[in-house]
């Protein structure tokens, strides 16, 4: 069995300003730098093979925090990204509310603004990653950092959810969730979600939006 441990990143100055971020390389502000304290501290006992991020900044910063305790280098994988926002990249909901007709929002789940990228598409690299380490990491345990669009679409495809953006899941920032490939029945196994115990010592109503 290969364990994955999938943590979103600690808070960022978008997610702070509510920016819908996307691909915009925004750094952690000060609440997100307490969160990567805290997550790296809950990862310190565990026997961790490998630690894999998004190479975003926000993502980095919180993957260090984990695997630097072990001595270990992160894997930096763009199939980690967060969704590519196109057109909304860097706005708030508010502002896309705004540019859009009034009925749009009634039409479906499936919002995607101009030039970005579809939940199909994220479907296709998140089940690459997780195709490659489950066989690259055989019963072994890992980290993997990285965005709440981008974990809703690795929890969807391991559920064999339709591959849609919005998704009936909510990550908070540096939640864990845990997942487990059992080689011998060729099945995923859901163990936890949006776990964030580690937080306790925190003041309430530091998380903020998903992309």
């Amino acid at each position: 069995m290969t364990t994955l441990y999938l943590v979103r990143h600690a808070r960022s100055v978008g997610n702070a300003a509510q920016q819908i971020q996307g691909w915009l390389d925004l750094p952690l502000d000060d609440y997100g730098r307490k969160q990567t304290r805290l997550v790296g501290d809950r990862f310190q006992r565990k026997p961790l093979i490998a630690v894999y991020s998004s190479p975003l900044q926000r993502a980095a910063d919180t993957a260090r925090a984990i695997a630097d305790p072990h001595h270990l280098r992160v894997i930096f994988d763009d199939r980690l990204r967060e969704y590519h926002m196109g057109a909304w990249t860097g706005l708030t909901a508010a502002e896309i509310e705004q540019m859009m007709p009034p009925h749009r929002w009634d039409e479906g789940l499936d919002h995607v603004g101009p030039g970005a990228e579809t939940g199909l598409e994220m479907r296709a690299r998140v089940s690459s990653f997780l195709d490659e380490v489950v066989n690259r990491h055989r019963e072994k345990m890992i980290v993997v950092v990285c965005h709440g669009g981008t974990l809703g679409a690795m929890v969807s495809a391991i559920l064999d959810l339709p591959p849609i953006r919005r998704q009936p899941f909510h990550f908070g920032n540096t939640s864990v969730t845990k997942v487990s490939y059992e080689h011998g029945h060729a099945r995923w196994r859901m163990r936890s979600l949006n776990d964030r115990c580690h937080l306790r010592t925190l003041t309430a109503g530091g998380d903020v939006g998903d992309h």
